[in-house]
């Protein structure tokens, strides 16, 4: 059986493996290509659709981080200021046309929430891009971050993450990331007993494919 156990920082002795989630999938997905991006660490090209991805995280990060925080202005404002924020950064790298569907997708974004609001269904954000590191074994640490954390308003846990892709069909029965995420809240919260996870789906009007899992379903991957 796996032991493992949840840091509360990166450690300071390096464990012989360290993993990122997105490693994992890598080689679960295709060992050939983790071969060639993680092993002979061929040079990658920062393609046009990672680009509007990362662009749209980071304006999703900052605009709930202000939330959080506790910023009293309106969200329409608050979004055009991380909008703005997130522009400086990425300069050059988008393109006219991925910024006018960038805007597009954020104004959907607003209404989407003024529409939770009005029907009393908007969760309560309580963390972005949460990062985490897992020790296993004393051998492998495996870290990452989850997009983002919420108290649905039915007051169950809920971890997210977004999705830029135009394919949608291959998630829906991809868990994997969201199992992950799950273990990570499990690890840090022993009374969880259920949680709920997602893909947002932001190229998709916000569509979420949701999966929900017990305790022991999310526990059961320590028996692998």
């Amino acid at each position: 059986m796996v032991m493992a156990q949840i840091l509360h920082e990166k450690p300071k002795v390096e464990l012989p493996i360290t993993l990122s989630v997105s490693k994992v999938k890598t080689f679960k997905d295709c060992k050939a290509k983790f071969h060639f991006c993680y092993i002979e660490k061929l040079p990658r090209k920062d393609w046009d659709f990672h680009i509007f991805g990362k662009f749209l995280h980071e304006v999703l990060e900052v605009f709930h981080k202000k939330i959080i925080e506790g910023s009293d202005k309106p969200n329409h404002l608050i979004m055009t200021e991380s909008f703005q924020l997130a522009s400086v950064n990425w300069k050059g790298k988008l393109t006219p046309d991925q910024k006018k569907e960038s805007s597009e997708i954020l104004i959907g974004y607003l209404k989407q929430m003024s529409d939770q609001k009005k029907d009393g269904t908007l969760p309560t954000i309580l963390t972005v891009e949460k990062n985490f590191y897992i020790n296993i074994d004393n051998t492998v640490l495996l870290n990452g971050f989850i997009d983002r954390t919420q108290l649905d308003s039915d007051g169950m846990l809920h971890v997210s993450d977004y999705k830029t892709t135009q394919k949608k069909k291959y998630l829906k029965n991809d868990h994997f990331q969201l199992l992950t995420y799950a273990y990570v809240m499990c690890l840090e919260d022993p009374t969880i007993q259920k949680i709920r996870t997602s893909y947002i789906l932001l190229r998709h009007n916000f569509e979420s494919i949701v999966k929900e899992f017990t305790r022991d379903e999310v526990m059961s991957v320590e028996k692998v």
